[in-house]
């Protein structure tokens, strides 16, 4: 038998090339879902199907020629620099402040110790010895 010749790769254009990354992206991220319980697993196989053709796709082509992953990139440069140009002009970046969880008395860490809470006063006091002689 002959050898296989590979098929020659039609370029396709930028907006091709967009929409197969943002089917790869979408793909990723269903599958990724599927993982976290909140797809099928049908849904996880369409996704993966997706994910295998576009990797084999890219195998076939040259090392050289071949486009960035997609995610990868950035999305425009005119939005980085507008963002770099907002944080520059304010002076310094607001920060956000972080949200500490609040300590349960049945959470135990190495540094603290738990103390036993008392559960009554040692001295009653005047009012419940009012209410007490009605």
């Amino acid at each position: 038998m002959g050898q296989r010749n590979k098929p020659a790769v039609p370029r396709e254009s930028a907006a091709e090339r967009e929409i197969r990354d943002q089917e790869v992206l979408r793909a990723t991220r269903e599958l990724a879902a599927y993982f976290k319980g909140r797809r099928t697993e049908r849904e996880a196989r369409a996704a993966l199907k997706i994910i295998k053709a576009f990797v084999r796709d890219r195998e076939r082509r040259d090392p050289s020629a071949r486009a960035p992953l997609p995610g990868t990139r950035p999305a425009s440069p005119a939005k980085q620099v507008a963002n770099r140009k907002a944080a520059g002009e304010g002076g310094q970046r607001k920060r956000r402040k972080l949200r500490r969880k609040s300590q349960s008395p049945w959470s135990t860490s190495g540094s603290e110790a738990i103390e036993p809470i008392a559960s009554a006063d040692p001295q009653p006091s005047s009012e419940s010895d009012d209410r007490t002689s009605d």
